[in-house]
């Protein structure tokens, strides 16, 4: 029978989602077991002590850069055994490596950004414009507090955020135009397999009209720019229906399409499994 690993995340770097973190795996794996795959889940800290990584299918939720060096390690060490996301994927939705990829992706929007360093504080605006301010946001993991993406509304206040990161010890971040318009997140599987949207504000969105092909087509082009096969993120819709990328991550919460989104995961799941087997087959 094959075997399946999956590591939640840490709770520190699940603000306000710990319990959607966690159902999200779960469900996944309850799905995969239905398939056919035997299943096992462990905390961050149970993974520590695991002394190696026998298994078919490995799913990391994890991201503190400690842990995912060491399953990059195991993966190196393990040509046999599918990891979704892969631990280097994982690493690359840090902004730090995030931004300049998307930046490099052809026909992929991005608001305006640039990577700078947190020692020495928030220095001289962008050159770019950005009449409506900027966001602060730390350069590695997504959030931890809310307190890790920040408006700026004048630059003169960049100095508090900057102070409130190097206190906690985050080294670089990432200075970003504000985008008006309907902010909407949107998950997907794949890319390819499926995809899904809504605003995250229904209330207030504006509601402007937008080409879902497009939506999706960015979507994918950055999960596949950052090797992502199971991904969530953020765009912007501007007044005018043009669509920003503002984030791209390894497994979000999919919390307001769990059940279907575990469906269409673990089906992804068995394909690639089944894809792997032939390949050790031939």
């Amino acid at each position: 029978m094959l075997r399946c690993l999956g590591v939640f995340r840490e709770l520190q770097n699940s603000p306000g989602r710990e319990t959607d973190d966690a159902l999200i795996l779960k469900a996944v794996l309850e799905q995969l077991e239905v398939l056919g795959v035997k299943t096992t889940a462990v905390t961050p800290e149970e993974l520590d002590e695991l002394p190696n990584f026998d298994y078919d299918l490995i799913i990391p939720m994890c991201e503190a850069p400690e842990r995912i060096a060491r399953l990059d390690g195991a993966e190196k060490r393990s040509p046999g055994t599918l990891w979704v996301n892969r631990p280097s994927s994982v690493l690359a939705c840090y902004r730090t490596s995030m931004v300049p990829v998307l930046q490099a992706e052809p026909g992929l929007r991005l608001p305006p950004s640039e990577l700078r360093s947190v020692t020495g504080g928030p220095g001289e605006p962008p050159k770019f414009p950005a009449p409506e301010g900027w966001w602060a946001k730390r350069g590695d993991v997504h959030n931890t507090c809310d307190h890790d993406v920040v408006r700026i509304a004048r630059w003169s206040d960049a100095s508090a955020i900057l102070g409130d990161f190097e206190r906690r010890e985050i080294v670089r971040w990432v200075v970003q135009a504000h985008q008006p318009g309907d902010l909407v997140k949107f998950y997907g599987v794949g890319p390819g397999h499926w995809f899904t949207w809504f605003y995250h504000d229904p209330v207030r969105a504006k509601r402007i009209q937008f080409d879902l092909d497009t939506l999706a087509g960015q979507a994918a082009a950055g999960a596949k720019a950052l090797g992502l096969e199971v991904f969530g993120g953020d765009a912007i819709i501007s007044e005018s229906g043009q669509i920003s990328i503002i984030d791209l991550n390894s497994w979000p919460s999919f919390a307001l399409v769990r059940h279907g989104a575990a469906v269409q995961i673990s089906w992804h799941l068995q394909r690639r499994l089944k894809a792997v087997l032939t390949g050790r087959n031939k």
